[in-house]
């Protein structure tokens, strides 16, 4: 079954004027008598950098006079550091100064580590959230939600300090989705700790941790309770442990902060089913299916979820039904080289592998994509 719980950096800015339920009123301490035996990392404690990233930051700014030069020095030393010591891992939900000392980072936890360097150099930075469209990551079974973030560095705006350079850059760790030029809307950082508790309860709840899970999910949203995407998982959270009453109320929540939360509308649609309400249900499954069908990567879910359980002839099918949305994601092709391999259809694989190595054009996946055409000819000889 498809169950979409999870948001896995960043979700859409909340409408703040919504009628909503006290926090308070939506928490239920008691299913999860355990959950205070988790430490709760502090704002101080996620922001915090150890002294090897201070040393980092203040060799950059050495000789340099002009504001401009420091912000693009500082950007450029945080690119390099992490193209060359870092890989991308959507579970790494990590604070500051962890994300600086390991080699796995996600859009969050890099974004985090920025902006505290960026403030300990005198920079003035900002969170932004960016509006990309709906898509999703497998991981452990669950289709997993996306969302994104990045920040603007500008000059330090100190009383009685002019400055003559009032460019600003943003920092955007998925070279993808800044080319695509999505629009971005500024939050706070309470937005971004609420953003980091929600992902935490995330990876503990894959786990099956449900007490700690529910630890995370309370810090989230009494931190920030307009922010959608922990009520959705809470919801989730509340239905595991078969409080239906509040399962709901969470959706509701969700849906009263954002009315297109469809993940929300998604999971109410599930618990509607459970509680045999089929009609109601159904109506909110086929307005969902309306809404998505014109999305591209709502097929690459469906399509991914479908080579899980060895479907691959319908697997194949949504990943044509995602290219005919959009010919240009290159993971489109690489998903439908990978099932038909997994068919044992080599030729039909290595077709598509090319595409997507065509389609990735000079970023990194382009060279994977070799490599996996190079092992495929290999397979076929």
């Amino acid at each position: 079954m498809m169950i979409s719980i999870l948001s896995a950096c960043a979700t859409t800015p909340s409408n703040s004027s919504a009628e909503l339920m006290p926090a308070t009123s939506l928490l239920s301490d008691d299913l999860f008598p355990s959950f205070q035996a988790y430490p709760i990392e502090t704002r101080e404690q996620i922001f915090y950098l150890d002294e090897a990233a201070i040393a980092f930051i203040d060799r950059q700014g050495r000789g340099l006079r002009t504001e401009e030069a420091k912000i693009r020095r500082f950007i450029k030393a945080v690119f390099e550091r992490t193209d060359l010591s870092m890989n991308y891992a959507s579970d790494a939900n990590t604070t500051a100064s962890v994300t600086f000392q390991r080699a796995k980072a996600n859009c969050l936890s890099l974004s985090i580590m920025t902006y505290a360097m960026a403030k300990h150099a005198g920079l003035d930075s900002y969170f932004q959230v960016v509006d990309i469209p709906e898509y999703w990551t497998r991981r452990s079974g669950y289709s997993m939600l996306n969302g994104h973030i990045n920040l603007r560095i500008k000059p330090s705006t100190k009383v009685g300090i002019q400055t003559l350079f009032n460019n600003t850059f943003v920092v955007d760790f998925d070279s993808e989705i800044s080319a695509k030029k999505f629009p971005a809307e500024p939050v706070d950082e309470s937005v971004v700790l609420s953003m980091f508790y929600n992902n935490k309860g995330a990876d503990a709840l894959l786990e099956n941790d449900l007490d700690k899970a529910y630890a995370y999910f309370r810090a989230s949203v009494v931190n920030n309770p307009t922010h959608a995407g922990t009520w959705v998982n809470l919801g989730y959270l509340y239905r595991l442990a078969n409080d239906y009453d509040k399962a709901e109320m969470a959706y509701r929540q969700a849906i009263n902060i954002n009315d297109d939360q469809l993940t929300a509308w998604e999971n109410l649609s599930i618990l509607y089913k459970l509680q045999g309400k089929t009609k109601r249900a159904s109506d909110i499954r086929h307005e969902i299916e309306r809404k998505r069908k014109e999305n591209p990567f709502y097929h690459q879910m469906l399509a991914e979820i479908d080579r899980d359980y060895g479907d691959f002839e319908s697997s194949i099918s949504h990943y044509l039904n995602a290219i005919s949305l959009d010919r240009n994601q290159h993971q489109f092709y690489f998903g439908i080289a990978s099932a038909y391999f997994e068919k044992g259809d080599l030729d039909n694989s290595a077709r598509y592998l090319k595409v997507a190595k065509r389609k990735a054009g000079r970023s990194e996946l382009a060279e994977v994509y070799e490599n996996k055409l190079s092992a495929l000819s290999s397979f076929m000889r």
